[in-house]
Order: structure tokens, then C-alpha cells, then sequence
């Protein structure tokens, strides 16, 4: 089972353990991080649903952090601010901000604002990554404006490893990924045939990959601009 990862940046030690608490009860694997430049490699490796991130930190601003992650990847954000910095807000917004909560905020409430943004986020009809368009919905995928046309098995597949993007999953992480909505048993191998047949459709190079790269002795992973 998928389980979704949050990651917190926020250098206030108390908040971060009670975020950390909360979101925790709900289901959720929480990272936390106290500066900017942690989270931003945190980001990287761990690939999260949703980031938490402060604006006020002690290396530099989180509006930078939050440019940068948005020009990388359309994920979701909430910014926790102070009281009186409106206008940090407003271009947090501007960069691509999702939500925001001021200091001092509900803990109950701030669970709730991150429930309805992944659920929004759920709810989107069209990813975007690279030069590929997908549609989660309809299960199908389109480069350059074409559809590539995948099996459902494939489309799984694709998305197991776009979840988890840059980080090398196995064969057996896959199906334990694929499992949940598939419901029938998968040959651990199969999952290289599967493989072989999405590079082939999304004319991909194994040996130089833009989408999907072998990392010998683990599996797969979803190739990462910043690998």
C-alpha cells in the first residue's frame, strides 16, 4: 500500500514535533527538516507528496526554496507564515503556493488544509512531466501532443515509479505499489517485460534514459532531472 510522505521544513523544533505527531496519527510518513537549503535536499531525496514549508528560516528564505521546487515539480505546497507578512504570502502565491497557514495555527486545522490540497491534487485531470502529458483518470499518457498507448499493467507501472520519483524502487516495491488497485498476482520478472515495452513505446534509451533508468542490483527509478 502507497503510503503518502510529507516533508516539513520548519525550524522551530516544537512545531516540527507536533506536525510531526499529528500528521503521523493520520497515516502519513513525515520528514522534517530546520533549514532551507536540508529541505530542498530532503526534497530531492525523498521525493514527498507535500511540503510544509516555513518562509522565515535561518539559511535563507523559503520563498526561494519554494521557487525552486515548483520550477522543478508541480507538488503541493502549504507555506506557514508569521502574522503581518502579507505580502509574503501574496508572492508565495504567486510562486505557486498552494495554501498557507499563519503562526500561531490549529494543529486539527492544518491536518484538514492538507487533506483537501492532496485531494485536490488527486483530483487533477492532467500531469505534467517533461514532454509528456498525463491523464491518471483515463489511464493514458501523450508525448509531444501523441498518445502513447500502454496496457493498464504498463500505465501502473509508470505511475508507481513517477511517485516516487528519483528514488530506485524494486521489483518488489513496484508490486507492492501496483498491488493495492490491481488486485491479481504479478511474476516479480514480469515486471522487466512491462519495462522493456513502456521504453519502447516512450522511446526511451535504456542506456542513456530520460525516463526510466535500471539501477543494477535494485530495480527501477523514475529518472529524476537532478540525479
Amino acid at each position: 500500500m502507497y503510503i503518502m510522505k510529507i516533508l516539513i521544513v520548519e525550524d522551530d523544533k516544537e512545531i516540527g514535533k507536533l506536525l510531526k505527531l499529528y500528521l503521523s496519527k493520520e497515516g502519513y510518513e513525515v520528514i522534517i527538516s530546520e533549514t532551507a537549503s536540508s529541505g530542498l535536499k530532503k526534497y530531492y531525496e525523498e521525493n514527498p507528496d507535500l511540503i510544509l514549508l516555513d518562509l522565515m528560516l535561518p539559511d535563507f528564505s523559503g520563498l526561494k526554496a519554494l521557487k525552486e521546487i515548483k520550477k522543478e515539480k508541480d507538488i503541493p505546497i502549504i507555506i506557514i507564515t508569521a502574522k503581518g507578512e502579507e505580502d509574503d504570502r501574496i508572492i508565495g502565491f504567486k510562486e505557486g503556493a498552494d495554501d498557507y497557514v499563519t503562526k500561531p495555527f490549529s494543529f486539527k486545522e492544518l491536518v484538514l488544509r492538507v487533506k483537501s490540497v492532496l485531494r485536490r491534487y488527486g483530483e487533477r485531470e492532467v500531469i505534467k512531466f517533461k514532454d509528456l502529458e498525463i491523464h491518471p483518470k483515463e489511464y493514458k499518457i501523450f508525448k509531444n501532443g501523441e498518445e502513447i498507448k500502454t496496457s493498464t499493467l504498463e500505465f501502473k507501472i509508470f505511475m508507481a515509479l513517477y511517485k516516487n520519483l528519483g528514488k530506485a524502487l524494486s521489483r518488489d516495491e513496484i508490486l507492492d505499489s501496483i498491488y493495492g488497485f490491481y488486485g491479481e498476482p504479478v511474476i516479480d520478472r514480469s515486471i522487466d517485460v512491462h519495462i522493456v515495452n513502456l521504453r519502447k513505446k516512450l522511446n526511451d534509451d535504456s542506456k542513456n534514459p530520460k525516463y526510466i533508468e535500471t539501477i543494477r542490483g535494485v530495480g527501477y527509478r523514475m529518472v529524476n532531472d537532478e540525479n
